[in-house]
């Protein structure tokens, strides 16, 4: 300001300017980024493939659960984002011949990955939901490395509202049978994190006595 006087104030707002457009055209990209991965996770379930809200229900779940266990903002940004997408391999279940063979989770999985890598951006996020439906830890170990906290998440999600919505099950019930999965299929603390969030919800009721 010495210097230069007052146009020191001009000078010094137009880096300022250029840094608040940036961001703001960054945020306005990445808010259409994610209303077109919603949409496009809507494909299964308007064709019939899918449970009908199963993902936004899986990802409003996920990502309460990601910030009750303390994720950091990318890794939440990850679990909204493969939860979304979790599901997405199911349109190749319009295919006849696909029905006619028969398939397995982990076939779901990996189309569902196939799909989401075709966007290099979402790379991450293939990854996470290619291992969605492994086990969070073999016999012997005391975790697999390859399945991140993330798929783990998914997983426990996607199950729980697969079983109240799909299964008709109460969401104790749900919640008990992931807990009798705890050993290797559902990741304990993952599950410990459903239970606090939907005590805190109020959501779980004990069965009534008879």
């Amino acid at each position: 300001f010495i210097a230069i006087g007052w146009w020191a104030l001009p000078i010094a707002l137009l880096p300022y300017a250029f840094a608040h457009s940036a961001f703001k055209r960054f945020q306005q990209t990445k808010t259409t980024y994610r209303q077109t991965i919603r949409a496009l996770a809507r494909i299964p379930e308007v064709s019939g493939l899918g449970i009908d809200g199963h993902a936004d229900r899986t990802t409003e779940l996920a990502t309460s659960i990601a910030k009750e266990m303390g994720l950091g903002p990318s890794q939440v940004d990850d679990v909204e984002y493969a939860a979304l997408m979790h599901d997405i391999g199911r349109v190749s279940l319009s295919e006849p011949q696909i029905i006619k063979i028969g398939y397995t989770d982990d076939d779901l999985a990996r189309w569902s990955a196939e799909i989401i890598a075709e966007s290099p951006y979402l790379e991450r996020v293939a990854e996470q939901v290619r291992h969605q439906y492994e086990s969070y830890r073999k016999p012997g170990e005391q975790s697999d490395p390859e399945v991140s906290v993330v798929s783990r998440i998914i997983k426990v999600s996607a199950a729980y509202d697969w079983r109240v919505h799909r299964g008709g099950m109460s969401p104790l019930s749900a919640l008990e049978e992931l807990h009798a999965g705890a050993a290797y299929e559902y990741d304990p603390e993952v599950v410990a994190s459903l239970r606090r969030l939907l005590e805190g919800r109020g959501v779980l009721r004990s069965p009534a006595r008879v």
